[in-house]
């Protein structure tokens, strides 16, 4: 069996597996320009490794945080400092900066913690592209022709980034300062799912959902878009979440037109059987979120 009919995205798309609710969950972002290479946890990247790494985890953790590393595709200003943004997607306000030294990246991670929802700086849109062929081969072969589509048409918004979660879901990309993110792009569609996106029209095929909500959140929302849709991604948002049990969540979606104002969906974690989850590595037990209408419970 030849390495491109076992990759571990193939595998995926053949399955079918529903994807809504796999969107890494995140509310707080540190994205810091880094020319690579970059390691296999990329918080071991040389210039990030060390005192440095400790407090981006110390920081992500007390946030609901999460940090990436980025880089230009293909081209890099000779002698410019590379740059740094803490974005809250909350809010879509960030602050920003430059770094040369690992005192400028403790000065970044302190800006993560810092009140950015009060920010009067609005973030700058991004795309970051997964391309990190070191956690993953399914992240380089299908994420870096995604990157250059995109840059095409957007090329000062681009961005190549390290590991968004599920390799299996490549290509994937996170649209910021809203934080959504999507996954099974290719070449062909990536131009037209950032524009639905950007239109208020946002594709549920390749949804994966909007990171700063759980994933049985992600999962409500993002079906309640797919039945009633197309609409922007912030018209469904959460109301009552209720936790039934490990597995059984209910969440009120409210709803902007055209959504229903108010819909009751019940989100069951199923286990599913072992499966390719990474390339080359031994098949893996892995969680989908299956998304039902019920009536208010109360």
């Amino acid at each position: 069996m030849s390495p491109e009919t076992t990759r571990c995205s193939n595998a995926f798309r053949e399955r079918g597996e529903p994807m809504l609710g796999s969107a890494p969950v995140a509310r707080r972002w540190l994205l810091i320009e880094h020319p690579g290479p970059w390691s296999k946890d990329h918080l071991d990247t040389p210039g990030i490794a060390g005192p440095v790494a400790r407090a981006i985890e110390e920081a992500c953790a007390e946030l609901q945080g999460r940090s990436l590393l980025m880089r230009r595709s293909g081209r890099q200003a000779p002698g410019q400092a590379p740059a740094w943004y803490a974005v809250d997607t909350a809010h879509g306000t960030s602050v920003s900066g430059t770094w040369r030294t690992s005192d400028d990246l403790l000065a970044a991670v302190a800006a993560l913690g810092a009140p950015l929802a009060h920010s009067e700086t609005l973030a700058e849109p991004m795309l970051l592209v997964c391309t990190q062929g070191t956690r993953d081969a399914c992240c380089a072969l299908r994420g870096r022709p995604v990157t250059a589509a995109l840059a095409r048409v957007w090329p000062d918004e681009v961005w190549e980034c390290t590991h968004l979660g599920g390799h299996r879901f490549a290509g994937t990309f996170i649209s910021m300062p809203d934080g959504t993110c999507f996954g099974t792009v290719d070449l062909p569609n990536a131009v037209e799912v950032v524009r639905s996106h950007r239109s208020g029209e946002v594709d549920t095929t390749h949804l994966r959902g909007l990171a700063r909500f759980s994933p049985a959140v992600q999962a409500a929302t993002g079906s309640v878009l797919a039945a009633h849709g197309p609409a922007p991604i912030t018209a469904a948002r959460p109301g009552t979440v209720e936790v039934v049990s490990q597995t059984l969540t209910r969440v009120e979606v409210i709803g902007d037109d055209p959504l229903p104002d108010t819909t009751w969906v019940e989100v069951a974690a199923e286990a599913l059987p072992p499966a390719p989850l990474s390339c080359g590595k031994t098949p893996g037990e892995h969680t989908a979120y299956r998304t039902s209408v019920v009536s208010d419970p109360r």
